[in-house]
C-alpha cells in the first residue's frame, strides 16, 4: 500500500473539492482509518508472540475491508459536531485510501471495496511502491502539508465529548467492529485470501501456486528463505541471486517446505516505512498541536 504522505496529498484536495469548508483533522484521520487494523496487528504481534497468525491475517483482512472502515468512520463521526459531514469526509476519505491502494502493484495483495458480499482481492497493479509516480505522489504530500499548515495545525477542530451517556449509545458501534470479523474470517480464508488457505494446508501445498508481499527474504547456511506473516519460513529455490531484503515473490509449492520462484522483485522499505511513519506522526501532531498550544497560552 502506499505510504500515508501519498493518501495525504489525493484524499486531502479530493475531499476539499467536494466537501464545504472540511476540518482538516477529519481528512487526516480519513487517510488512515484503513491501515488502523494492519497497525494493531503489529501491536498485537509484539504482545502476544504467539498468536496464530493464519488467524489474526484474516482478522485484520476483513477488517480493513471498506464496510468495517465505514462502521469506524460512522463511530468516529460521533464525536464531531457536524457528524453528518464528519462521516462522510471519514467514509470517503477510507474509500479513496483503498482505490490508491489497488492502483499499486502488490503480489498476494489487495483491497476489499464490496465485502462482505465479494471476497475477491481487488489490485489493478499499475506501479511498484518504488516507482517514480510514488516519489512524486510522496513529495506532494509534504507538499500539502506545508501549504494548508495554518488549517492542519493551528486551527481547532469541531470535535467534541458529548457526554458519557451519549457516546455509551454508540458504544455496540465499536463492538460490531471488533468482534464482527470473527463471522467473516471463513469467507477471507475460503476465496484464499493473501494465500492464507493454501499456506494452512501444509500437506497440500506441493503444486499451488504462490504470491507474497513484501517479506522477508533471508540466507541460512547457503539457503535462502522467506518469512510468512504466520512465522513461518520456507525455504526458496531461484535460479536467480538474491540477496537478503524485502522482496515480492511469485512461484508454486515444489514441496510442502519449498517454493520454486518465478518472479520476483526486491523492495526499498526504508523509503516507504519512513514516509508512513512520518506522515502518522503529523496525522497525530495536527490532533495534539491546538490543545497543547491553547493550554500553554
Amino acid at each position: 500500500m502506499p505510504n500515508t504522505l501519498a493518501h495525504i496529498v489525493i484524499n486531502g484536495p479530493s475531499t476539499k473539492a467536494l466537501v464545504n469548508k472540511p476540518d482538516w483533522k477529519w481528512i487526516l484521520l480519513g487517510t488512515i482509518i484503513p491501515d488502523i487494523p494492519w497497525m494493531l496487528q503489529r501491536v498485537m504481534k509484539l504482545i502476544y508472540p504467539g498468536i496464530n497468525g493464519y488467524d489474526l491475517r484474516l482478522y485484520v483482512i476483513v477488517q480493513a475491508t471498506l464496510f468495517f472502515s465505514l462502521i469506524l468512520s460512522f463511530w468516529f463521526a460521533q464525536f464531531s459536531e457536524y457528524r453528518t459531514k464528519t462521516f462522510i469526509i471519514l467514509g470517503g476519505g477510507s474509500l479513496l485510501h483503498l482505490l490508491l491502494d489497488a492502483t499499486q502493484r502488490k503480489w498476494g495483495n489487495g483491497v476489499h471495496l464490496f465485502a462482505p458480499f465479494d471476497w475477491n482481492l481487488l489490485n489493478f497493479g499499475f506501479y511498484w511502491p518504488e516507482s517514480i509516480i510514488t516519489y512524486l505522489i510522496t513529495i506532494l504530500g509534504l507538499v500539502i502539508v506545508f501549504v494548508y499548515r495554518k488549517e492542519i495545525f493551528t486551527l481547532k477542530s469541531d470535535a467534541k465529548l458529548n457526554g458519557i451517556k451519549y457516546h455509551l449509545i454508540f458504544l455496540p458501534v465499536l463492538l460490531v467492529y471488533y468482534f464482527l470479523p470473527f463471522y467473516f474470517m471463513s469467507s477471507a480464508e475460503n476465496a484464499d485470501n493473501h494465500f492464507v488457505k493454501t499456506l494452512r494446508n501444509y500437506e497440500n501445498r506441493t503444486g499451488k501456486h504462490i504470491e507474497f508481499d513484501r517479506r522477508n527474504v533471508f540466507n541460512e547456511k547457503g539457503n535462502l528463505y522467506i518469512e510468512t506473516f504466520a512465522d513461518e519460513n520456507i525455504k526458496l529455490d531461484t535460479d536467480s541471486r538474491l540477496s537478503d531484503g524485502t522482496y515480492s515473490i511469485k512461484g508454486y509449492f515444489e514441496n510442502p517446505g519449498t517454493i520454486k520462484v518465478t518472479e520476483f522483485h526486491k523492495h526499498n522499505p526504508l523509503f516507504r516505512d519512513g514516509a508512513s511513519y512520518l506522515g502518522l506522526l503529523l496525522v497525530l501532531l495536527a490532533w495534539i498541536y491546538p490543545v497543547a498550544r491553547r493550554k500553554i497560552s
